[in-house]
C-alpha cells in the first residue's frame, strides 16, 4: 500500500499583533479555518493515485480540487487538532507561545482542550482502518501539519516506511510505502 501525505497550501491570514491574549488567540484560530489559501506549484500525476481523502476544512478541501481531478472524499477523521487558549486570560503572550503551550495541553489531555490525546488517535485509528478497508492501494491525503504528524506515527507503527519534515511543508508530497 502506498500513501501519500499532503499539508494544505499556505493560509493568507490578515496581518494581526503577534501578542494576543485568550480571546484573541481563539479568535485566531477560528479565522484561521475559513481564510484564503494560496497554492504553490505542486504537480501531482493523477493516475497514482486510486482515491483522495481529505479533511473537512475548507483550506484541505480547496487544495484537493486544484491538485486532484478525481474521486475526493471528505472526511472529519483527518481534520486538524482543534487549537484553542489553555487558560483565560487577558495576559498578552506571543502566538507561539499559545501554540506551544496549546500542544503541551492537548499531549496532557488537558480538559480545556476540546479534543485530548486519547480522541486524535481513535479517530487515526477508525480512518486507518477505513483505508485498510477501502480496497485501495494508492491513496492521497489531504490533511493538516500537526495531524500529518501524529497519522505518521501511526503509520510507523503498522509498517510504513518514509520521512515527514519536523515542519510538514504546505503543498509538498511526503510519500509512504509498505
Amino acid at each position: 500500500m502506498k500513501i501519500g501525505l499532503i499539508r494544505h497550501f499556505k493560509v493568507v491570514s490578515p496581518n494581526g499583533g503577534k501578542y494576543l491574549n485568550s480571546t484573541e488567540f481563539d479568535n485566531s484560530m477560528s479565522g484561521y479555518d475559513v481564510y484564503p489559501i494560496k497554492p504553490n506549484e505542486i504537480s501531482i500525476d493523477c493516475n497514482e493515485w486510486n482515491i483522495c481523502y481529505a479533511s473537512t476544512l475548507s483550506r484541505a478541501t480547496t487544495t484537493a480540487k486544484i491538485i486532484y481531478d478525481r474521486e475526493i472524499v471528505e472526511t472529519p477523521f483527518i481534520v486538524e487538532v482543534t487549537l484553542s487558549a489553555f487558560i483565560k486570560t487577558n495576559a498578552r503572550l506571543h502566538y507561539m507561545a499559545w501554540q506551544i503551550a496549546g500542544r503541551i495541553a492537548w499531549l496532557f489531555s488537558f480538559k480545556n482542550q476540546s479534543e485530548v490525546k486519547q480522541q486524535t488517535f481513535e479517530r487515526i485509528n477508525q480512518f486507518l482502518e477505513l483505508l485498510e478497508n477501502s480496497g485501495h492501494q494508492n491513496i492521497l491525503i489531504v490533511s493538516h501539519g500537526f495531524f500529518m504528524k501524529v497519522l505518521v506515527r501511526e503509520l510507523k507503527k503498522r509498517g510504513f516506511k518514509g520521512k515527514l519534515d519536523f515542519s510538514p511543508k504546505n503543498g509538498k508530497l511526503y510519500r509512504f510505502n509498505r
